[in-house]
């Protein structure tokens, strides 16, 4: 398994327990990327390292950024496979024997994301709750992976090529994916795969975090569409413009405004997206 991490001082001990708790028939070792921490994060799983020889550190300071952190601990895992989950999220029980089951017969898994246990029900229901219920797609077009629950086997790792490390955070597992797809590598959806996703409560953590998730989806279709395949319309998002007038007075409370604020850091990004890649899609 591997973990990129930067500043993940609070919650990465929380996930450590769980992957320590995982029980399969394989063999397997937990690779904790330190993307440059400035906080605790790497002296705690140093420490944690010490006691649980499955644990290893491995530092990727060269540039701040996830799929360089991911890229690197993929390199220095030693397995025939590798799974990948946050810091700031916990798997459920199961999990590694869902992902290392579904590796023996499938190249590329993922699994489904749980709302409830990290995350108060306001919170929760704030983005919809399709990441539970089945293989999530890129507007129906390809199937796509989460990053923060996938795995996948090193020889088609190998040919499709490392996450794109400019790709902005968001859709670089879409990007992946879209990738997976055009070479012909199936995604399968394990269901027993289940981590429990930490959402962001702050409303400006969340509007960032929209933000960036919405710049980088104009990318994806413009590959699409260089490609000559089936992409989504330019103004594809339009009801949830619509959406963001009818739920103005939602922004009276905390549930509404998470919403709210998510949509509306998507559509900007979008807009901010469709500029920088030249590819209007909004």
């Amino acid at each position: 398994m591997i973990i990129p991490a930067r500043n993940e001082a609070r919650t990465i001990t929380e996930q450590l327990d769980a992957l320590d708790a995982q029980e399969w028939d394989g063999t397997w070792e937990v690779v904790v990327v330190d993307n440059g921490s400035t906080d605790q994060t790497a002296t705690i799983v140093d420490a944690y390292a010490r006691d649980h020889p499955r644990v290893r550190l491995v530092s990727a300071h060269a540039r701040a950024g996830l799929n360089y952190a991911r890229n690197a601990g993929i390199e220095a895992s030693r397995g025939v496979a590798f799974a990948l989950c946050d810091a700031d999220d916990v798997v459920a029980a199961g999990w590694l024997a869902a992902m290392g089951g579904a590796l023996r017969d499938h190249d590329l898994v993922t699994g489904p994301l749980e709302l409830d246990r990290l995350n108060p029900k306001w919170l929760a229901d704030s983005r919809g709750r399709g990441d539970e219920r089945g293989l999530p797609t890129f507007h129906g077009i390809f199937p796509t992976v989460h990053g923060n629950n996938m795995a996948m086997r090193r020889d088609p790792w190998e040919r499709l090529g490392r996450f794109d490390e400019d790709a902005l955070i968001g859709s670089d597992d879409v990007e992946l994916s879209m990738r997976a797809w055009l070479a012909g590598v199936p995604v399968h959806f394990a269901e027993g795969a289940v981590v429990h996703y930490r959402y962001r409560p702050e409303p400006a953590a969340l509007w960032r975090q929209g933000r960036s998730y919405g710049r980088s989806r104009p990318l994806v279709a413009r590959r699409l569409r260089a490609a000559g395949l089936a992409c989504p319309g330019p103004f594809a998002g339009w009801r949830s413009w619509v959406w963001l007038l009818v739920h103005l007075p939602g922004l009276r409370n905390r549930e509404g405004r998470a919403a709210w604020v998510w949509v509306a850091g998507n559509r900007l990004g979008q807009v901010e997206g469709s500029i920088r890649y030249r590819a209007l899609f909004v």
